[in-house]
């Protein structure tokens, strides 16, 4: 017999079933309650209050896969693995693979995972709906049909044959359990039990056909659904009153007594039962809803989930409700996982998401595609470093840093990572220099690569020997032993436990669980089928992404939470709907079906039903939003973000606009200082606030409040007048030393930003950057070959009488000799590398033979190449001041230049500059660009006891030290060209004002490399500069030095770049801008102007002036 009990929510369907079993526990025939599997454990315990201890004797809880499993266990048959979803997964690939090249709408189902997904989804729902590949072959070849949807049909047809067909071999596919169980279920003694449906909103084909079988074998059916009757009515009910028309009519064909019960209790006038009632009747009747009801609008999805926190909270203090009686749902929770369970810990919420989680953020998956991508992506960088990453490799995390960044540095990939012998590049790069420090580091970095490379290169090797699916997923069981997986993850885990962290510890072992089985189940549905590794590792990656990870509750008295329709609790007090905008709820999302709601709509009408149209779904979609917010007794608050994820304003839903319609509710905008006062954690921000200033009475309270835990408010008022602060004089002496030792780029780096130079010079820290042959490291390849070729020059008569050929010679040879002493023959190095630096080969040619021209033509000859302020042998470094004020200043001069005249020697002091760097007097009024006058002048302090002469300072040169690129709006003479390559290369500097000198720096009255111009007879330009000028800009330096070194001793660490524009400041291409943090309030921009070299003199003779 079929009883359909039918009502609204809360008409009492399921307490009356229940008093019903309860009453009859008694009877022989026994008691079956078959509800959706989300609802069994709330059933079992509801069933358990009312009937007690006596529920085991006479009745149970099942679901329909249970029922199946129950069944299947009485009768017996053959035991079968049971495919699990990466298993089914693997199989449709395999379908998929075998029939591709057949199929004509679904071709790339052969290569696309996500298309294998949606046509496993497909192949569902045909067997739920009992859909067979020969109905669907029969319909292919129906012409009304569009050609479009017959080769759908046709495609999957072909494809759930061979599904079916591998699966057979391969287990029990689970979708087909149901089928089964509607075959052998007569046959059974669940049978003659006794059948109570709830929970359902409606039934799919295959449930039906178990109700059929029910039906047929002469069992008491009683169903409840949540619908007015069998008459067309509300949309919200439609779902379910289709179902109970299907249900009479299946009982009618199988001339089965059926009776329907309507329940229509009175109806009640609290807001809840209100809710229930009017909510879809759209009526224009309004009722007081006030205190139970409420209506929020957050500024975004943060302060959504703030207020559910602070609702929750006052909920448990006011009303004295438990954790467990309130529960938040959402339409798409995925939305609001993270900042839910951030934010409820923070408030102090305890929370229970009914989630499952993606396999793939987990570390063991990510080990496993990680693996097989190095193999199959040739040993990129990026795939082994995410495979070092995993944490089940070995490696420590400062292991894992150290490898990283000497692959990084280097840009280590391919055969690299393979080769037998070690790795020999420095680990400091090209300008790093040899020492056992750096030899350690090395060592230890090759142990490292062959501690990550070992097991990798044996799954490859048995990969490559491996030539079956089954021998293939040996291989990786051989890889897992290799890593010790089983034993580190049961190691994990165990220390998980023991540090309380019961979820993760749990998820552990499932994982190891689930790859295992996976592995299993590989191998037995691929056995013998031909397979190299990378196929095998794209169908295995493609098989766990298949699976997800459950959680259990770590208490009973939390707050559920989860999406509307995996609500698992019945009986809640209070509900908060999350995320209730008009482009949410109700749901419009796609159903990722690979048939339209045309397609759908044609076959029905060729008599084939797969799966609900878009007006169907809408009904389900009213059904769920009316059975959702029915579910509490107590309240319910409808929340939304005015700010949708990606800016944009957001609406209210329908069902917010017609709640507050139906209570006559404002749209309430919540203070958030009041929701953050509501717990500890968050007040302490309140407290924070008022501490900065920013006081309000709230916040002033929080203040108070707070005022008692005197070491929280000691991080508290730390917190609020955070600065950068000094250095204590201990710490500048362990970062600095006892002497202050500063080099020319130091001084540079000082007067540019002193936060800069504390993270680069005090705490070492380097910009992660690829090993390239940047400035300082082509400044050391080029002084290398101008020092080479100079003095071989030199020794052979001088530039003067050096040929042009002579010169390339030399120059090429001292190239080849650099390449095969200092870059080992281009020995791993990138083809890229090989070709920028032959590119590079071409701008030192061009500067050499610069060089070469400019010495011709001067009585200037090279002294010194890189000569070594810090070189006790080649030149003493050079003492300034005392005290706080003393430093030791060092450096290296690219090129010193010299000339006797009258028993004196004048220098020169050359930078060569592979950029666009020219000089400016006004930066070094500023303190900028010293670099070659701090030679300068260092030399004329100290430099007779290196040269035995009187040293006079001549001036400092910056050399172009690239090769010149020539741009123009038409074609230029070879005249042209040379005339505009040779303004390019001019000089820019300081020189001093003596026409003996300037006409011994260049021979001749046309100026070629000199920034000065001759017109009769006289030197001009702002190049020029007077002894006495000299002496005044030597003065300046020395105080500007004296005035960082004070600084630097005081333990300043300030944030105080220069500024010149938007464009050109010392913060637009600084390696620290991460670390900064640059806050207007507390840090200082010095700003600089461009001074014309008459103003900085004139400064500088007023600043001396100034001095007594």
């Amino acid at each position: 017999m079929l009883k359909l009990i039918l009502g609204r929510a809360k008409s009492g369907k399921t307490a009356a079933i229940m008093e019903e079993i309860h009453r009859r526990l008694d009877e022989p025939d026994g008691a079956v309650l078959l509800v959706p599997e989300q609802y069994s454990h709330e059933a079992e315990r509801e069933m358990l209050r009312i009937c007690g201890a006596r529920l085991c004797l006479g009745a149970e809880v099942l679901s329909f896969t249970r029922l199946a499993l129950r069944v299947e266990s009485e009768l017996g048959g053959a035991p079968q693995r049971v495919l699990d979803a990466g298993g089914r997964m693997l199989c449709l690939a395999r379908a998929a693979e075998a029939v591709g090249s057949r199929m004509r709408a679904f071709g790339a189902a052969r290569r696309q995972v996500a298309l294998q997904q949606r046509l496993l989804r497909a192949i569902d729902e045909c067997r739920t709906c009992r859909v067979t590949p020969e109905a669907l072959e029969a319909l292919a070849g129906d012409v009304t049909l569009a050609p479009g949807l017959r080769d759908k049909l046709a495609d999957l047809s072909l494809l759930y044959s061979a599904y079916i067909a591998i699966a057979a071999r391969s287990g029990l596919d689970p979708m087909s359990r149901l089928d089964t169980l509607a075959v052998r279920l007569p046959e059974s003694a669940y049978a003659a039990r006794r059948y109570y449906i709830d929970g359902f909103t409606d039934f799919t084909a295959q449930e039906m056909s178990v109700i059929e079988a029910l039906l047929r074998a002469g069992a008491d059916v009683t169903v409840c659904l949540t619908a007015e009757g069998t008459e067309e009515g509300h949309a919200v009910f439609e779902p379910s009153r289709r179902a109970a028309v299907r249900l009479l009519r299946c009982a009618e064909a199988l001339h089965c007594p059926a009776e329907t019960l309507l329940r229509t209790d009175a109806p009640g006038d609290a807001p809840m039962e209100i809710l229930e009632r009017e909510l879809f009747s759209f009526g224009s009747k309004s009722y007081d809803g006030r205190g139970q009801v409420q209506l929020l609008c957050a500024r975004d999805v943060t302060d959504e989930c703030a207020c559910a926190a602070e609702r929750c909270l006052a909920l448990v203090r006011e009303t004295g409700c438990r954790w467990r009686d309130i529960a938040v749902a959402a339409r798409d929770y995925g939305a609001y996982r993270a900042a839910m369970e951030s934010i409820f810990a923070y408030y102090g919420v305890p929370l229970y998401a009914a989630r499952k989680s993606d396999l793939s953020e987990k570390p063991l998956i990510a080990l496993i595609a990680a693996a097989y991508a190095v193999l199959s992506g040739g040993w990129d960088y990026d795939d082994v470093m995410a495979y070092c990453k995993t944490g089940l490799t070995g490696l420590s995390a400062a292991e894992c840093d150290e490898l990283e960044n000497y692959a990084f540095l280097w840009t280590l990939r391919g055969s690299a990572w393979t080769k037998a012998e070690d790795w020999t590049a420095h680990p400091d790069g090209f300008s790093g220099e040899d020492s056992e420090d750096s030899r350690a580091r090395l060592a230890r970095v090759n142990a490292l690569r062959r501690r990550v490379t070992a097991p990798l290169m044996a799954l490859q090797a048995a990969g490559a020997q491996a030539d079956t699916g089954r021998a293939q997923a040996m291989a990786l069981a051989d890889f897992f032993d290799a890593l010790a997986l089983p034993e580190l993850l049961k190691a994990r885990a165990e220390a998980l436990q023991s540090e309380g962290l019961v979820q993760a510890a749990a998820e552990y072992v499932q994982l190891w669980e689930i790859v295992a089985g996976a592995l299993e189940q590989s191998a037995a549905i691929l056995g013998d089928t031909p397979m190299d590794t990378e196929t095998f590792g794209q169908l295995f990656c493609q098989m766990l992404s298949a699976y997800d990870v459950g959680s259990i509750p770590l208490s009973l008295d939390r707050v559920s939470a989860g999406d509307m329709d995996r609500m698992r609790r019945r009986h809640i007090r209070h509900l908060i709907v999350l995320g209730c905008d008009s482009d949410t709820l109700p749901s419009a999302a796609p159903d990722g079906s690979i048939f339209s709601d045309d397609d759908r709509e044609a076959l029905r009408g060729a008599q084939l039903e797969l799966g609900s149209t878009a007006g169907e779904r809408l009904d389900r979609e009213f059904a769920l939003i009316y059975n959702c917010l029915t579910l509490p007794s107590d309240s319910l608050c409808l929340s939304w973000a005015a700010a949708a994820p990606d800016g944009a304003r957001a609406m209210p839903s329908f069902v917010v606009s017609r709640t507050a319609a139906l209570f006559s509710l404002p749209y309430v905008h919540p203070d958030m200082d009041e929701v953050r006062a509501a717990a500890p954690a968050p007040a302490f921000e309140l407290a924070a606030s008022a501490m900065a200033g920013d006081a309000t009475p709230l916040r002033s309270a929080a203040l108070d409040y707070f005022s008692g835990r005197e070491q929280e408010l000691e991080k508290l008022r730390d917190a609020a007048h955070l600065t950068r602060g000094r250095l204590s004089r201990s710490a500048v002496r362990a970062l600095y030393g006892d002497t202050l030792r500063l080099s020319a780029s130091r001084v540079d780096k000082l007067a540019s930003c002193g936060f800069a130079f504390f993270l680069q010079y005090g705490l070492k820290a380097r910009p992660r950057q690829p090993a390239q042959f940047r400035a300082p490291e082509m400044g050391t390849f080029l002084h290398y070959v101008l020092e080479h070729v100079a003095r071989d020059i030199a020794d052979g008569g001088g530039f003067a009488a050096a040929e042009e050929k002579r010169v390339h010679e030399l120059c090429d040879k001292y190239v080849s000799e650099y390449i095969h002493d200092t870059l080992n023959d281009f020995r791993e190095k990138s083809p890229r590398f090989v070709y920028l630096f032959r590119r590079l080969i071409t701008s030192v040619r061009a500067v050499v033979g610069d060089m070469a021209a400019e010495l011709a033509k001067s009585d200037f000859v090279p002294l010194d190449f890189e000569l070594d302020f810090s070189d006790r042998e080649a030149f003493p470094p050079v003492r300034l001041g005392e005290g706080d004020d003393a430093l030791v200043l060092t450096g290296v001069a690219d090129r010193v230049d010299g000339w006797v005249h009258d028993g004196k020697l004048y220098l020169r002091v050359v930078d060569y500059k592979t950029g666009k760097k020219s000089f400016s007097l006004s930066d070094v009024w500023y303190g900028l660009g010293l670099q070659m006058l701090l030679y300068l002048f260092a030399l004329q302090r100290s430099g007779e006891a290196r040269y035995g002469r009187e040293i006079v300072p001549a001036g400092v040169l910056y050399v172009p030290a690239r090769d010149v690129l020539l741009s123009a709006d038409g074609p230029m003479s070879a005249g042209e060209i040379l005339a505009e390559k040779a303004k390019a290369r001019r000089r820019s500097g300081l020189v001093l004002a003596e026409d003996a000198a300037l006409r011994a720096m260049e021979h001749g009255d046309a100026p070629q490399f000199l920034p000065v111009k001759l017109k009769g007879g006289a030197f001009s330009g702002d190049a020029l500069a007077s002894a006495e000028q000299l002496g005044l800009l030597s003065r300046h330096i020395d105080e500007t030095l004296r005035a960082l070194a004070r600084e630097l001793r005081a333990g300043s660490v300030a944030a105080d770049p220069w500024y010149r524009s938007q464009t050109d400041t010392a913060c637009r291409f600084c390696d620290y801008a991460a670390a900064c943090h640059f806050n207007e309030s507390d840090d200082r921009i010095r700003y600089v102007t461009r001074l014309r070299p008459q103003q900085v003199w004139e400064l500088l003779q007023k600043q001396k002036e100034a001095q007594p």
